[in-house]
């Protein structure tokens, strides 16, 4: 190839890169992938000036980005300090101002800076320090790379990392607050403020924000989607949240659960907010079951055990903790959607709407001979009635699009696409 003919090929891809580039993105992804021992979710992101890769948890009603990596500090040079009283101390919301005097200033140990609480919610460690910013290194779904320059978070203290997943640094947000992931892309590259999160139960997952449509084998998803209301619960439930703030996390209106054909009878107060905020139903990936009231749990297990012994001929065997109910595993049957037994229906703003849970969501395997119905008693007097945790979310394509306040989500994958079509093809 001649020198002249190879110029203008460099000159062309140079070109090519930067258009593409500077195009307006559609939708960014990151990846999930789930940790087998703790069984918590993260995605990788790239932060600072030298696009320091970090593992990072996925809390689906944290408030913000946190954490703590040496890799990070010791390359940190384009960290700068949210000021108090600046437009993003605004934006962040940030409960109060720290001091620091330490010269030269370091992430974590900045003077004037705006502070918030990083929460842990796997031992509710809470950490409180100074906001700062730095450029995040984002994806497209088209494969193209963009910054988002001035992105707030925490650099935490490092006792904040205890109980997350081996080789994790911290902890991403994707709650309702200005300063959360997908917040910040929608309103840095203006699109839409939506997210969809697939889980694989057993691989990779994907998260796309900006909304589809969605490419193959999930473009035909997209037509069975179910809407509902995400409600706003108008008490803080997030630890240290100002006082008179609507929680950060995502509630759905659950009406009625339904076991097989049979409605619960159950107290439905506890579906609803009362005065103080306390009860209805929250989706939270750093659970890893649903965690249920008592009276729920006790009102699902009696009636999922009797149904499955009457209808299915399933033998119960000793509970093995922290479920309430197990089952020889050599008395269910398979199927696509997973072990044989009673579906569990959480009926939504109408009778017609519903979210079904199969087996597959349903039940957990313990070990080759035991399988679980993977429930969680979360005592008398829980925060929020129904928690639903992660191993419920998975195998669902889940659309929270935040500005209309709609949860959209998908019938169970394995009921309504092709055997083998996993989460990792979830694509835009």
């Amino acid at each position: 190839m001649s020198p002249s003919l190879l110029i203008s090929l460099f000159s062309f891809l140079v070109l090519f890169s930067v258009s593409n580039a500077a195009t307006k993105p559609r939708a960014f992804i990151f990846p999930i992938k789930k940790e087998s021992t703790t069984l918590q979710y993260y995605t990788t992101i790239q932060i600072g000036a030298n696009s320091t890769s970090l593992d990072v948890v996925i809390d689906l009603g944290g408030k913000f980005l946190w954490f703590n990596s040496a890799e990070y500090f010791a390359a940190a040079t384009t960290y700068r300090p949210i000021r108090c009283g600046t437009k993003l101390c605004q934006i962040s919301n940030g409960v109060g101002c720290v001091f620091c005097f330490l010269s030269p200033p370091v992430p974590g140990c900045t003077n004037n800076t705006c502070s918030d609480y990083a929460h842990n919610p796997f031992t509710g460690t809470l950490g409180y320090s100074g906001l700062g910013e730095d450029t995040l290194h984002v994806q497209a779904t088209n494969g193209a790379k963009y910054v988002s320059p001035h992105f707030p978070f925490q650099f935490s203290d490092p006792v904040l990392k205890e109980g997350l997943a081996p080789g994790t640094q911290g902890l991403i947000g994707l709650g309702r607050t200005n300063i959360a992931l997908q917040a910040q892309l929608a309103s840095r590259f203006k699109i839409p403020q939506k997210f969809a999160l697939c889980i694989s139960s057993s691989g990779d997952g994907n998260i796309i924000i900006g909304g589809g449509p969605y490419k193959a084998p999930f473009q035909e998803i997209s037509k069975s989607l179910i809407s509902t209301p995400l409600i706003k619960n108008p008490v803080e439930t997030y630890p240290t949240e100002k006082v008179g703030n609507s929680s950060v996390e995502y509630f759905i209106n659950v009406k009625s659960i339904i076991v097989g054909n049979k409605t619960l009878l159950l107290n439905t107060t506890l579906l609803s907010f009362d005065k103080n905020g306390n009860g209805g139903t929250n989706l939270r990936t750093v659970r890893p079951y649903t965690i249920l009231h008592r009276s729920i749990f006790r009102a699902l297990v009696n009636e999922f055990v009797k149904e499955a012994a009457a209808i299915y001929n399933i033998k119960r065997v000793a509970s093995v903790a922290p479920f309430g109910a197990c089952f020889d595993s050599k008395t269910i049957a398979n199927s696509k959607t997973g072990p044989v037994v009673p579906t569990i229906d959480l009926v939504l703003q109408s009778k017609k709407v519903y979210w079904r849970f199969y087996g597959e969501n349903s039940m957990v395997k313990v070990n080759n001979d035991v399988l679980c119905l993977g429930f969680v008693d979360g005592g008398l007097d829980p925060v929020t009635s129904i928690s639903i945790g992660g191993h419920q979310l998975e195998n669902y394509v889940l659309e929270f699009d935040v500005t209309s306040s709609m949860l959209l989500f998908s019938p169970s994958i394995p009921s309504i696409l092709p055997s083998g079509t996993s989460c990792s093809q979830f694509k835009a």
